[in-house]
């Protein structure tokens, strides 16, 4: 018979880690009725080496529980079929988080590089799936809601999009659109599909209030493209790239396509 400091140094695991075990009902070492010691046998050693493999394949303690009671190679496929499954999905999780975060670093490069400066580059294309009447306009973000399939669990403000038509009279129509991005090839023969080849392009900080950085933003830009010979399609898109907080205060980084004939 064994203590539980020898099975904890014949295993090489903490003595917490073998009476967690009998917590969950899995270890059942004899209790000696003179010390109320616990003693372990050659079975209670196979049953801790039964549980560390089950562990290493990261099963939970449910799990374990039925296997080491009674189990066959069935029982075995099923749980190990189970556990594949969630992992292979937590795996396309984390991809997808992985995506994300390489996508919001870039985004923190293109700002350092083009806050308050104009460039030529190309709009990708986007899917319009819906519309709302303004950012704020939080009643009606159940067409958001209802277009979750196709967003992917992409966050809110990341799918919306401000789109403005304006002539020489100022602003004609104001309208947030709910997006999402579709690759180029995919674009071919899709409906609802927005996608500019050439754009004047620029990033600006504000709060998420869109109108406050608008004229100022078209003054600098109309006077941008006629020095550089550029005449504008009458169509501004504008997203969020990033938000953060200044002294309690949410500000956010937009970017601006303006379509360029």
């Amino acid at each position: 018979m064994y203590t539980i400091g020898q099975i904890a140094n014949i295993m090489g695991i903490s003595k917490d880690k073998l009476r967690y075990y009998e917590e969950k009902e899995i270890l059942t070492p004899i209790q000696n009725d003179e010390n109320n010691y616990r003693q372990y046998d050659f079975k209670d050693i196979d049953t801790v080496l039964a549980i560390e493999f089950y562990r290493s394949l990261d099963l939970e303690f449910k799990a374990i529980q039925k296997l080491c009671k009674e189990s066959d190679i069935k029982d075995m496929q099923g749980i190990l079929d189970e556990k594949h499954n969630e992992i292979i999905q937590n795996i396309a999780r984390l991809n997808t988080i992985a995506h994300r975060i390489e996508k919001a670093k870039k985004d923190c490069n293109d700002i350092e590089k083009h806050l308050n400066n104009y460039s030529i580059r190309p709009m990708a294309p986007i899917k319009i799936l819906g519309e709302i009447s303004d950012f704020r306009a939080y009643k009606e973000f159940e067409v958001i809601h209802n277009n979750r399939d196709q967003l992917a669990e992409e966050p809110i403000f990341k799918s919306l999009k401000r789109y403005i038509i304006f002539n020489e009279e100022g602003i004609q129509s104001n309208t947030m659109l709910v997006t999402k991005d579709i690759e180029v090839d995919n674009a071919v023969g899709e409906t609802d599909i927005l996608d500019y080849e050439k754009c004047i392009y620029t990033i600006v900080e504000d709060g998420v209030q869109y109108e406050d950085v608008m004229e100022d933003n078209f003054i600098k830009g109309e006077k941008w493209m006629d020095a550089n010979n550029y005449k504008h399609k009458g169509i501004v898109i504008i997203g969020m790239l990033l938000v953060g907080y200044h002294e309690g205060i949410l500000k956010s980084y937009l970017e601006v396509y303006i379509p360029i004939e």
